[in-house]
C-alpha cells in the first residue's frame, strides 16, 4: 500500500489545530466553571472536525469521520451536558481537586512534555510513520494521558465526564495519526459507544445532585437500593 503524503499546507493546518486543541484541553482541565468547560469542549470538537476535514480533502474516507464527529461531538454530547447543567443548576465545581492548583498545572505541563518525548520516540526512534505529522500525535497522547489524569484527580462527577471526553478525543486523533486506514465504520462504532457511555454518566451525575445536592464522588460511600 503506498505511503500517505499530505500537502504542506495541510500539515501546517493540522499543526495549528493540534496546538489549539491542547489549549482547549488545558481550559477544560483547569476551569471550575462547568459552562466554560462545555464551551471549551465544543470548540475542541469543532477543531477535531476541522482536522478530519483537512485530511478528507485528499483522503475522502475522513469525510465520514468528520460527519460523525459533528453529529456526536459538536451536537449530541454538548446537548446532554447542557441538559445536566440546566436540570441541576450546577455551574461551578464546589469541591477542590485532590491536589493543589499549582500541582495540577505542573501535572498538565508534565503530560505535555511526556507526550512530546513519547511521540518523537515513536516517529523517530521506533521509525513508526505518522502520516499527519508529529504534532497531532503529541496532541493525541496528551489528551489520552490528561483525560486519565482528570478522571483520577477530580472529585466532581461532571469534571470526570469531561476527562472521559478528553480521553475519547485523544483516541480519535490517535487513530488519525497512527491508523490511517482504519475503516470509518470502526470510528462510528467507537463514537456511538462513547455517546451512550456519556449519556449514562450524565444521568448518574444528575441523580447525584437530585439525591445528595452534590457531585462530589468522594461522598459516595454507601450504596442503597
Amino acid at each position: 500500500m503506498p505511503a500517505i503524503t499530505l500537502e504542506t499546507w495541510q500539515i501546517n493546518v493540522l499543526n495549528t489545530v493540534s496546538m489549539l486543541i491542547l489549549f482547549t484541553t488545558a481550559i477544560i482541565a483547569l476551569t471550575r466553571n462547568m459552562l466554560a468547560a462545555i464551551k471549551a469542549y465544543i470548540v475542541q470538537a469543532g477543531l477535531l472536525v476541522a482536522m478530519f476535514l483537512t485530511i478528507g480533502l485528499k483522503y475522502e474516507w475522513f469525510l465520514g469521520w468528520s460527519i460523525t464527529a459533528t453529529i456526536t461531538k459538536v451536537i449530541i454530547v454538548p446537548w446532554m451536558l447542557y441538559w445536566v447543567i440546566n436540570k441541576t443548576k450546577y455551574i461551578t465545581e464546589k469541591e477542590e481537586p485532590m491536589i493543589p492548583l499549582g500541582a495540577y498545572i505542573l501535572l498538565i505541563a508534565s503530560v505535555y512534555i511526556i507526550s512530546l518525548i513519547v511521540a518523537r520516540h515513536i516517529v523517530t526512534i521506533a521509525h513508526f510513520p505518522s502520516e499527519v505529522g508529529e504534532r497531532p500525535l503529541v496532541t493525541s497522547l496528551a489528551l489520552v494521558m490528561l483525560g486519565l489524569s482528570v478522571i483520577t484527580v477530580a472529585r466532581n462527577a461532571f469534571k470526570q465526564i469531561m476527562g472521559i471526553l478528553l480521553f475519547e478525543n485523544g483516541s480519535h486523533i490517535l487513530l488519525a495519526s497512527m491508523a490511517f486506514y482504519v475503516p470509518e465504520t470502526v470510528e462510528i462504532g467507537i463514537t456511538t459507544d462513547a455517546v451512550a457511555f456519556i449519556a449514562i454518566l450524565a444521568l448518574l451525575a444528575y441523580k447525584m445532585v437530585k439525591i445528595n445536592a452534590d457531585m462530589d464522588v468522594s461522598k459516595l460511600t454507601t450504596l442503597k437500593y
